[in-house]
């Protein structure tokens, strides 16, 4: 999981402060704090803390801001550094940018500009292993109907919900794009408009086309038109994935079902865990073998997939250890049969996870995030209990 990004703000004007504090807290994985009394400027001995991005002001005339920036890269040659300042003379951020600043922010300060100059500092930091990447996971049902995009959109959601962190969902079911229904999300941009724009592609952009619901999950929504994913290769999806790993605490998945090609390959690649969402019937367990066998010929190593049951009902044909017998493999998690409130919340377009918190599907996709994020605190529970609380 991606750490929190260290900001120190060193400025003489409180108010100023007092408002880029306020702007910050509107950031993910930030932990900003004032410095007072020109406190860098006396040296790494004279604070606490050696911060990853250091906001200071130029409001004095002169060659100042040029002085303090050389003392301050002195005691912290680590650090990226924004100026704010009112001055908008071209010649000068010019100079100013040349002396080592990473972002010059012209009061008043945009939210948005300072957001992507902090994503940027979090990318770099990222793909230099300053900082820790973070996870993706993927979601795939041997056959449709069996409710992976709901799976997949809620466990999302229940990501997104925890504070302090930044979750973002990729929906890769390019021809349907069931997860903007789920959501009830109309995006004004896709991932059509990044692989048209792909030489474009950084924090910034990548994070201005991301869809913003009301769970804060972020979401880069499938084509518009089924006809642009033609457009789309795995060079494509590797390069968004890359980069979303690096400003994201989560990234989570939806591939449409029984989907093997170069686009959903690169995306299982890069993935910490695949979930395959099946039922207990016949055809979905005999798809479910096809789906890892070909997976496994693909060079998706076996121990980075992992078997869901949806709609798991305790007096079906087959039993959990017939599945396991079929597979040669342990189901990892099992979601309960839920059927009408999952209906109910997908004619809303609200996840259940929102619409009906106190649901049994709701409190199992919890217990299911808490378990995919520490496997460890919860190796024998998957989700169901039998008798006397007993974990099936």
């Amino acid at each position: 999981m991606p750490s929190k990004l260290k900001i120190a703000i060193e400025i003489s004007d409180n108010r100023l402060v007092a408002l880029l504090l306020e702007k910050l807290k509107a950031v993910p994985n930030v932990e900003a704090y004032q410095w007072f009394n020109n406190v860098a400027e006396k040296g790494p001995i004279a604070v606490k803390e050696q911060p990853d991005i250091l906001i200071i002001d130029d409001l004095a005339e002169g060659d100042v801001i040029f002085r303090r920036l050389n003392t301050l890269r002195g005691h912290f040659p680590n650090a990226a550094f924004f100026v704010v300042s009112a001055n908008q003379f071209p010649q000068h951020i010019v100079q100013v940018m040349k002396a080592g600043v990473s972002e010059y922010l012209v009061t008043p300060i945009n939210d948005q500009v300072l957001a992507n100059a902090i994503e940027e500092i979090r990318a770099g930091l990222a793909n230099s292993g300053k900082i820790a990447r973070g996870s993706i996971f993927s979601f795939i049902s041997s056959k449709g109907g069996l409710g992976a995009s709901v799976v997949a959109v809620n466990a999302a959601c229940a990501l997104a919900l925890r504070k302090g962190t930044r979750t973002a969902l990729l929906d890769m079911s390019f021809q349907s794009g069931d997860a903007a229904v789920l959501l009830d999300l109309v995006p004004q941009t896709t991932i059509s408009d990044i692989v048209a724009n792909f030489h474009r592609l950084d924090a910034s952009f990548l994070s201005a086309a991301m869809a913003r619901h009301s769970s804060h999950l972020e979401f880069l929504s499938a084509p518009a038109n089924p006809d642009d994913s033609k457009k789309i290769n795995g060079e494509h999806v590797a390069g968004v994935l890359s980069l979303a790993r690096k400003i994201y605490d989560h990234v989570i998945i939806d591939i449409p079902s029984m989907s093997l090609n170069d686009c959903t390959l690169q995306a299982f690649k890069a993935s910490e865990k695949i979930f395959v969402i099946t039922d207990m019937s016949v055809p979905s367990i005999r798809n479910t073998s096809r789906l890892c066998q070909s997976m496994k010929k693909s060079g998706i190593p076996d121990a980075n997939v992992e078997i869901c049951v949806n709609r798991y009902m305790k007096q079906g044909t087959l039993s959990v250890s017939d599945i396991e017998k079929n597979l040669g493999k342990s189901i990892f998690w099992l979601f309960p049969n839920d059927f009408k409130g999952v209906m109910t919340s997908i004619n809303k377009g609200t996840p259940l996870l929102q619409f009906a918190p106190g649901s049994p599907f709701s409190k199992n996709i919890v217990e299911f995030v808490d378990k995919i994020k520490d496997p460890a605190a919860a190796e024998s529970y998957r989700g169901i209990r039998g008798v006397f609380g007993k974990a099936i």
